[in-house]
């Protein structure tokens, strides 16, 4: 995957550290919902159907740039992976988020082998991303320990090498993460950390949308008196102004707490939104005091890895 100086890091070490931060059984328990739900869906001839099927591969395809088909199958090939692999994992997932209410019920009822789940582990860690992920952020970690000549001396086990590498790094972040820093870098993301407590009504159609905003702005209906007409739910939405597509964010960022905003096009639809808050950054935040902090952490790992890293797979 990469390595620094002469030490190489690939498979064994990713593993070891998401092992270290307990990433490796998050995907565990994960796989063991999926497979659960696959034992269910065939039981009760849910399975999706062809078109969910290829809509998803379409969308991880594009998600990943592999335009042609020769582009999936080289990425199929460069992670050892059949695109029964891929459909597989996608599958599942398409069920995960269907059965979201009852994935305790389903798991309680269809016991996964944990022979079954370590056969699952690394396809579904590159299907997820999740592998790149924690590729990223051990080269970020490893790259700012290298600094200290860590790396030079490197021996033993994947698991004892992640050990000295967090070590290292938990001492590097404790030391560059000083109340100075933290207070000018949350002055630097002054308008991106501003956040936002709303409640919003979905509509497919703008014409639908528009209508709902009016009876709510002119005819002085509540939100709630709208999606009982509109036989709509009300959903919540709490982010941060960096957290949506920049399109959307001066409408947000001009509101006060009690506007209404919409109907405004968001991806395949038109809410209409209800703000109940909205919070500037604050110091005094710990929510806030944790944003600055690896926005710190993160700025010195991107200089270490371009300083330090050479990627031999991506």
């Amino acid at each position: 995957m990469f390595s620094i100086n002469d030490t190489q890091f690939g498979w064994d070490e990713i593993i070891a550290a998401a092992e270290v931060w307990g990433e490796w059984a998050r995907l565990a328990e994960r796989n063991r919902q999926m497979l659960a739900c696959l034992k269910f869906a065939a039981e009760t001839n849910q399975a999706p159907n062809q078109k969910e099927i290829r809509e998803a591969v379409t969308t991880f395809r594009y998600a990943h740039s592999l335009i042609s088909g020769e582009e999936t199958q080289d990425w199929l090939n460069r992670w050892e992976l059949t695109m029964e692999d891929l459909t597989n994992y996608l599958r599942g997932q398409l069920l995960v988020e269907r059965w979201a209410n009852k994935l305790e019920e389903i798991v309680a009822a269809h016991s996964v082998s944990d022979e079954a789940i370590a056969a699952v582990m690394r396809k579904h860690a590159v299907c997820s991303d999740l592998l790149a992920q924690w590729a990223g952020e051990l080269a970020g970690r490893s790259a700012i320990a290298a600094k200290s000549g860590l790396l030079n001396a490197a021996t033993g086990s994947p698991r004892d090498l992640v050990a000295s590498i967090e070590s290292e790094f938990q001492q590097t972040r404790r030391q560059s993460v000083t109340e100075q820093r933290v207070q000018a870098k949350i002055a630097d993301h002054r308008l991106d950390w501003v956040r936002f407590d709303c409640r919003y009504l979905w509509f497919a159609e703008e014409r639908a949308a528009r209508e709902a905003a009016w009876c709510v702005t002119e005819d002085g209906l509540t939100l709630d008196e709208v999606a009982a007409e509109a036989r709509s739910e009300i959903r919540e939405w709490n982010f941060y102004l960096d957290e949506i597509e920049a399109n959307l964010r001066p409408h947000f960022l001009a509101a006060r707490a009690g506007d209404w905003l919409g109907p405004l096009k968001y991806r395949d639809g038109f809410p209409v939104f209800s703000v109940l808050e909205k919070v500037m950054p604050s110091g005094d935040d710990p929510l806030i005091q944790k944003r600055a902090e690896n926005a710190i952490i993160a700025g010195l790992m991107n200089q270490a890895i371009n300083e330090r890293v050479k990627w031999s797979m991506q």
